[in-house]
Order: structure tokens, then sequence, then C-alpha cells
């Protein structure tokens, strides 16, 4: 056996031993259970579950659109990929929420925020008591 030959065992050895790791922490996704075995997307699933969607955010998609995986591999890398986008009510709450304190900081400023000019108030009388 080639050394080459050995080293792509021993990667493929190791990212098992990494799914298996990610798949007994109490973090794995209960979503990807039922996904396929397939060494890349199990790959993937531990970045997932490590944090590392960076990794997820560029490797997902590239297995989603390849032609040669099988379909449900594709369609799980898709699933994955999907998970860490925000949730699009998130994204309508948020934009809500921003035009409503847009719209109570022009209140505030219209009607009783900061004072306008004024006619200054007059002096005070200060009496002496002898």
């Amino acid at each position: 056996m080639s050394r080459e030959a050995s080293s792509g065992a021993e990667a493929d050895e190791a990212a098992r031993g990494e799914h298996e790791a990610a798949r007994a922490s109490w973090g794995y996704p209960a979503f990807a259970r039922d996904f396929p075995r397939h060494a890349e997307l199990d790959a993937l699933v531990a970045a997932f579950t490590r944090g590392d969607y960076r990794t997820v955010r560029e490797r997902a998609p590239k297995l989603a659109t390849a032609p040669d995986e099988p379909e449900a591999v594709r369609r799980a890398a898709a699933v994955l990929r999907a998970r860490i986008d925000p949730d699009p009510t998130a994204r309508v709450f948020f934009a809500l929420t921003a035009a409503l304190l847009v719209f109570l900081t022009a209140w505030w400023i219209t009607h009783d925020g900061k004072h306008r000019e004024s006619a200054p108030e007059p002096p005070r009388k200060i009496e002496y008591v002898k």
C-alpha cells in the first residue's frame, strides 16, 4: 500500500472518529440523526456540532450541488446549510423593531423631546429680610 493511500485511509478513519465523537456529544443536532453516512457530510455535521459554521457555509453548497453524490446526501447538505441561516421570522421582527424605534424617536422629538427655544424665564426676585 502506498503512502498516499494509507494517509487517505487514516484521514477517513479520523473523520469517522470525529463524527462518532460528535454524535456522542450532547450538542449533536437531532435533525442530523437520520442523515445518510457519507464522509464529507459527516465532516460537515461534526463542524456544525463544533460551531464551525464557516466550514458548513463554504462546503455544504458544494456538496449539495455535486452531481455525482446521492440525492439523499445532497438534500442533507442543503438542510445543514439552511440551518445556519437566520430565521426569516426573526428578520421580519428585527425590521419591525427598527421601524418602531425610528417612529418612537421621531414622535418623542416632535412632541415632547428636546425643548424648543422659548422666551427665557424672568430672573427671580430675591427678597432681603433685615
